[in-house]
């Protein structure tokens, strides 16, 4: 029995017997579907970044610089920093970047999908990667699981494809119904990957061979 996932990349699972047969801050109360799309940004160039503007994707006003010093605020992001980048939970992921630096160079990001990955870099080192349609490095596993069923996730394990082995549990601890977890991987050359998810009633969901550096989040089911 096979269901269907709605993915940035579409994946099905296959749907198992049981078990036995086989940080960042959000306001208490938000929205229906709201996800928190705050993220750091880091400077991997050799200048102090000076401006910063993010807005929703495809909005051609940047509007207000981030780095306005203002209410004791930061004015510049120094090479090899981080910038924790603070916004409200809602429906929103996808937004356009633009930073200048202190020479007055600008770079930009476009269609950055924040909810899926915790760091937005710029810089020399940080141009020079491919990236890919979903705004993250075209090398880069890491990406956004979603529980939207109605019971705990316990377990989220993912291994090299082809493999005998189903890999580590990455969940820390469970995750509960409408929330969501990232699962950061290393940067080796492997984006193919068997996956496999365990519910707390012990029902577990099977994919073979997914494309992790193609997606952004996964919800499941």
């Amino acid at each position: 029995m096979f269901r269907r996932l709605l993915l940035t990349a579409a994946l099905t699972f296959a749907v198992a017997g049981p078990l036995a047969a086989q940080p960042k801050p959000a306001p208490a109360a938000p929205p229906a579907g709201g996800q928190n799309s705050s993220f750091n940004l880091v400077n991997r160039g050799t200048q102090p970044i000076r401006e910063l503007f993010v807005t929703t994707a495809g909005n051609a006003n940047w509007g207000q610089n981030r780095l306005d010093g203002k209410n004791n605020g930061a004015v510049s992001i120094a090479p090899g920093a981080n910038y924790a980048v603070r916004r409200r939970v809602d429906t929103n992921c996808i937004f356009d970047i633009r930073v200048v630096y202190a020479d007055g160079k600008p770079e930009e990001r476009k269609g950055v999908n924040t909810c899926a990955i915790e760091d937005v870099a710029f810089g020399a080192a940080a141009s020079n990667l491919p990236v890919a349609a979903t705004g993250k490095p075209a090398d880069d596993p890491t990406f956004r699981l979603f529980n939207r069923s109605a019971r705990n996730i316990t377990e989220f394990r993912a291994a090299p494809a082809g493999g005998a082995e189903a890999g580590e549990n990455r969940l820390a601890a469970p995750l509960p119904p409408d929330k969501g977890q990232l699962i950061g991987f290393k940067r080796d050359g492997h984006c193919i990957f068997d996956l496999r998810v365990v519910f707390a009633d012990g029902k577990a969901m099977e994919k073979k061979r997914a494309n992790l550096c193609k997606m952004t989040e996964l919800p499941v089911p």
